[in-house]
């Protein structure tokens, strides 16, 4: 009969389970200093201040400084930019394309487009379309800019829904963030938000002589 006094003078665990739960420990550790070093924008909150590049499929580069509820885009300064993310196969996408080439063609010096394909298509098949569609704006591979379409599912909470319309002012501000197929028209966006900026630039009338 054992000894009461002798009860708690063992080992709750056994010396080889006591092993055991060591490697078992190590590995965890070394798994998570693994996976810091590998993939460490994974552990921490995306910079809401970054800078990207773009280059068109015609080799057409911008610059963008990305910044909380801005977008300066270097070489469309002072002007009104829709940033666009689509697909070719996308029909509401498509619906779009006619619409975008007339805004270009109205308003040349004014306004802009920046559209980022979304559905995996090569540069070749880009061209391709954009030769079918005879597109006039800016047409990005959506494959060379994943780090900026993770900016914007983490910084805007994008979701991935195409077509997706950022309407960007002449100070870089963003006016607009349009997820989605919309009732309105494109013309309809653009026009609120010339009619914005000019109501905005222009002094208010107080009814003073």
């Amino acid at each position: 009969m054992k000894n009461i006094s002798d009860i708690g003078k063992k080992p709750f665990f056994p010396k080889k389970s006591l092993h055991i739960i060591g490697i078992i420990v190590a590995s965890i550790l070394t798994l998570i200093v693994l996976f810091i070093y590998l993939f460490p924008q994974n552990l921490s909150p995306l910079n809401s201040n970054q800078d990207f590049i773009f280059k068109t499929v015609k080799n057409k580069e911008f610059h963008i400084k990305a910044f909380k509820n801005h977008f300066q885009i270097k070489e469309l300064k002072g002007k009104v930019v829709f940033l666009k993310v689509f697909g070719w196969n996308c029909k509401y996408c498509q619906k779009e394309i006619p619409e975008l080439i007339k805004l270009k063609d109205k308003f040349k010096t004014a306004f802009d487009t920046i559209a980022i394909e979304y559905q995996h298509h090569s540069n070749k098949k880009n061209l391709d379309f954009i030769q079918k569609y005879h597109i006039d704006y800016n047409i990005i591979n959506g494959d060379e800019q994943i780090s900026f379409l993770d900016y914007l599912k983490q910084e805007y909470d994008w979701d991935g829904v195409i077509p997706m319309t950022i309407v960007i002012g002449t100070d870089g501000k963003i006016l607009a963030f349009e997820v989605g197929y919309k009732s309105y028209s494109l013309t309809t966006l653009l026009q609120t938000t010339l009619q914005l900026l000019t109501s905005v630039a222009l002094p208010q009338d107080k009814g003073e002589k």
